[in-house]
């Protein structure tokens, strides 16, 4: 690679990894944050909605650079980085379909379960071959897809939908970050943020829509966005670096 080549892919490393720490502990905190105000909670999540987008299209250019697909270590990434980042796609097309009145599943949303489950699927095949985190996530992602389609069509299991897609695919960022900062065991690096978030999503959403809950839950995501962060910033500085 050519100097003005390196130089702009350290650019684009270094763009990305500023979008990345902005979006998981300032504008996805804010949008939570604002949970209780549609008219502003929904353009702070529209921002992490859009920066999720852009962050997965740059990791996915920086895993095809560094990693043979074919490989396992190549397929896990591309695996785990689609199902998680496709999680806010699920979540963003519920709350699309509530807010137009379109109660009743489409083919796009029977596509996107099938999609979803799919990726679930192929991180339990993964696992299974001998990745213990890629199975675990892999299996919530399966549940998630059958619990999608059994819900209701209407407007309170959209919301429910939203909350706990968006729930999961922001502790699918933290992961990713935990991946890259965290000083520990491989699969600590992986599971820790499931071992917090699966309880937090599943109170806030079991039984039914209940925004009491789901306000309960929000000074808890941000409490542990900000602990990690505090994390980041003493314990592993962020580099400009390609790597995972």
């Amino acid at each position: 690679m050519t100097g003005e080549g390196s130089a702009l892919l350290g650019g684009l490393v270094l763009t990305h990894q500023a979008v990345g720490y902005t979006t998981a502990f300032v504008i996805a905190p804010l949008a939570l944050s604002r949970y209780a105000d549609p008219q502003r909670h929904r353009p702070w999540g529209k921002a992490y909605v859009y920066a999720m987008i852009g962050l997965y299209l740059t990791g996915l250019s920086f895993t095809l650079r560094l990693h043979d697909p074919a490989s396992f270590i190549g397929a896990r990434n591309l695996a785990f980085n689609f199902t998680g980042f496709f999680l806010v796609l699920v979540g963003w097309r519920a709350i699309h379909r509530r807010r137009t009145g379109q109660l009743a599943p489409r083919p796009l949303d029977h596509a996107m379960r099938a999609t979803l489950a799919a990726g679930g699927a192929t991180l339990v095949a993964l696992g299974v071959m001998h990745h213990f985190p890629s199975f675990v996530l892999g299996a919530l992602a399966l549940a998630f897809a059958a619990r999608a389609m059994r819900e209701a069509a209407d407007g309170p299991a959209l919301v429910l939908r939203h909350q706990r897609a968006m729930l999961a695919g922001y502790f699918y960022l933290l992961t990713v970050l935990s991946l890259v900062h965290v000083r520990a065991p491989t699969d600590v690096k992986w599971l820790w943020p499931t071992l917090l978030g699966a309880p937090i999503v599943f109170y806030a959403t079991r039984g039914g829509f209940d925004a009491r809950r789901m306000r309960a839950v929000v000074p808890v995501v941000v409490s542990i966005a900000t602990a990690f962060a505090l994390y980041i910033v003493l314990v592993s500085p962020p580099v400009v670096q390609l790597r995972r």
